[in-house]
């Protein structure tokens, strides 16, 4: 019996920078809720603020992003986008370690 062997594909080979969360890189999940009662102009803002710094799932209707830990800067820059976001546009931010 002859056994097939998969060709490999070249595209799928390129690794690109390692995911944060990852095992070598610790990080804190976030979740993100816009606030959806705001005039359409406000809510543009808001959303502009949140895009920033984490990804939109359309399934939940949520965002999320995660904080590395190993990067304080770059944990300072999130915290920040998502605090100010929060403070002028009621959004809703959920924290898991």
């Amino acid at each position: 019996m002859k056994l097939l062997h998969r060709r490999r594909n070249p595209g799928r080979e390129s690794a690109g920078p390692p995911r944060i969360g990852s095992a070598a890189a610790p990080a804190l999940r976030v979740l993100i809720f816009s606030n959806t009662s705001l005039p359409e102009e406000e809510f543009d803002a808001q959303r502009g603020k949140i895009r920033q710094v984490a990804n939109y799932d359309s399934g939940s209707r949520s965002w999320y992003c995660q904080i590395p830990l190993d990067s304080p800067e770059r944990a300072a820059e999130i915290l920040s986008a998502l605090f100010e976001a929060a403070r002028v546009h009621g959004t809703t931010v959920r924290v898991q370690a």
